[in-house]
């Protein structure tokens, strides 16, 4: 039970870290050049095409909270492994 926990513990941990790191927008620099050339095939396609629109600070804010709740439950859950271990 402990081991699976740990292992729960990690995913949600990860799964959150990256939510916050697209929240805050640290991937936006390393998409960009991938952006860049799916939006020339898809004019190539589709001269009408247009790109959806980036998310407003309100909704990056919103982000950002909602990536936090997953780390700490994340934390929470490898300390929890960790006490039921020594128990």
């Amino acid at each position: 039970m402990s081991g699976g926990l740990f292992v729960a513990g990690i995913l949600v941990f990860a799964v959150g870290m990256f939510s916050h790191m697209g929240a805050t927008g640290l991937f936006d620099g390393f998409m960009y050049g991938f952006k860049r050339n799916r939006r020339a095939k898809l004019k190539e396609i589709d001269p009408d095409y247009e790109e959806d629109e980036e998310a407003t600070p309100e909704e990056r804010s919103a982000q950002k909270s909602s990536a936090w709740r997953w780390v700490y439950v994340g934390v929470g859950s490898i300390i929890l492994s960790y006490i039921i271990t020594l128990v």
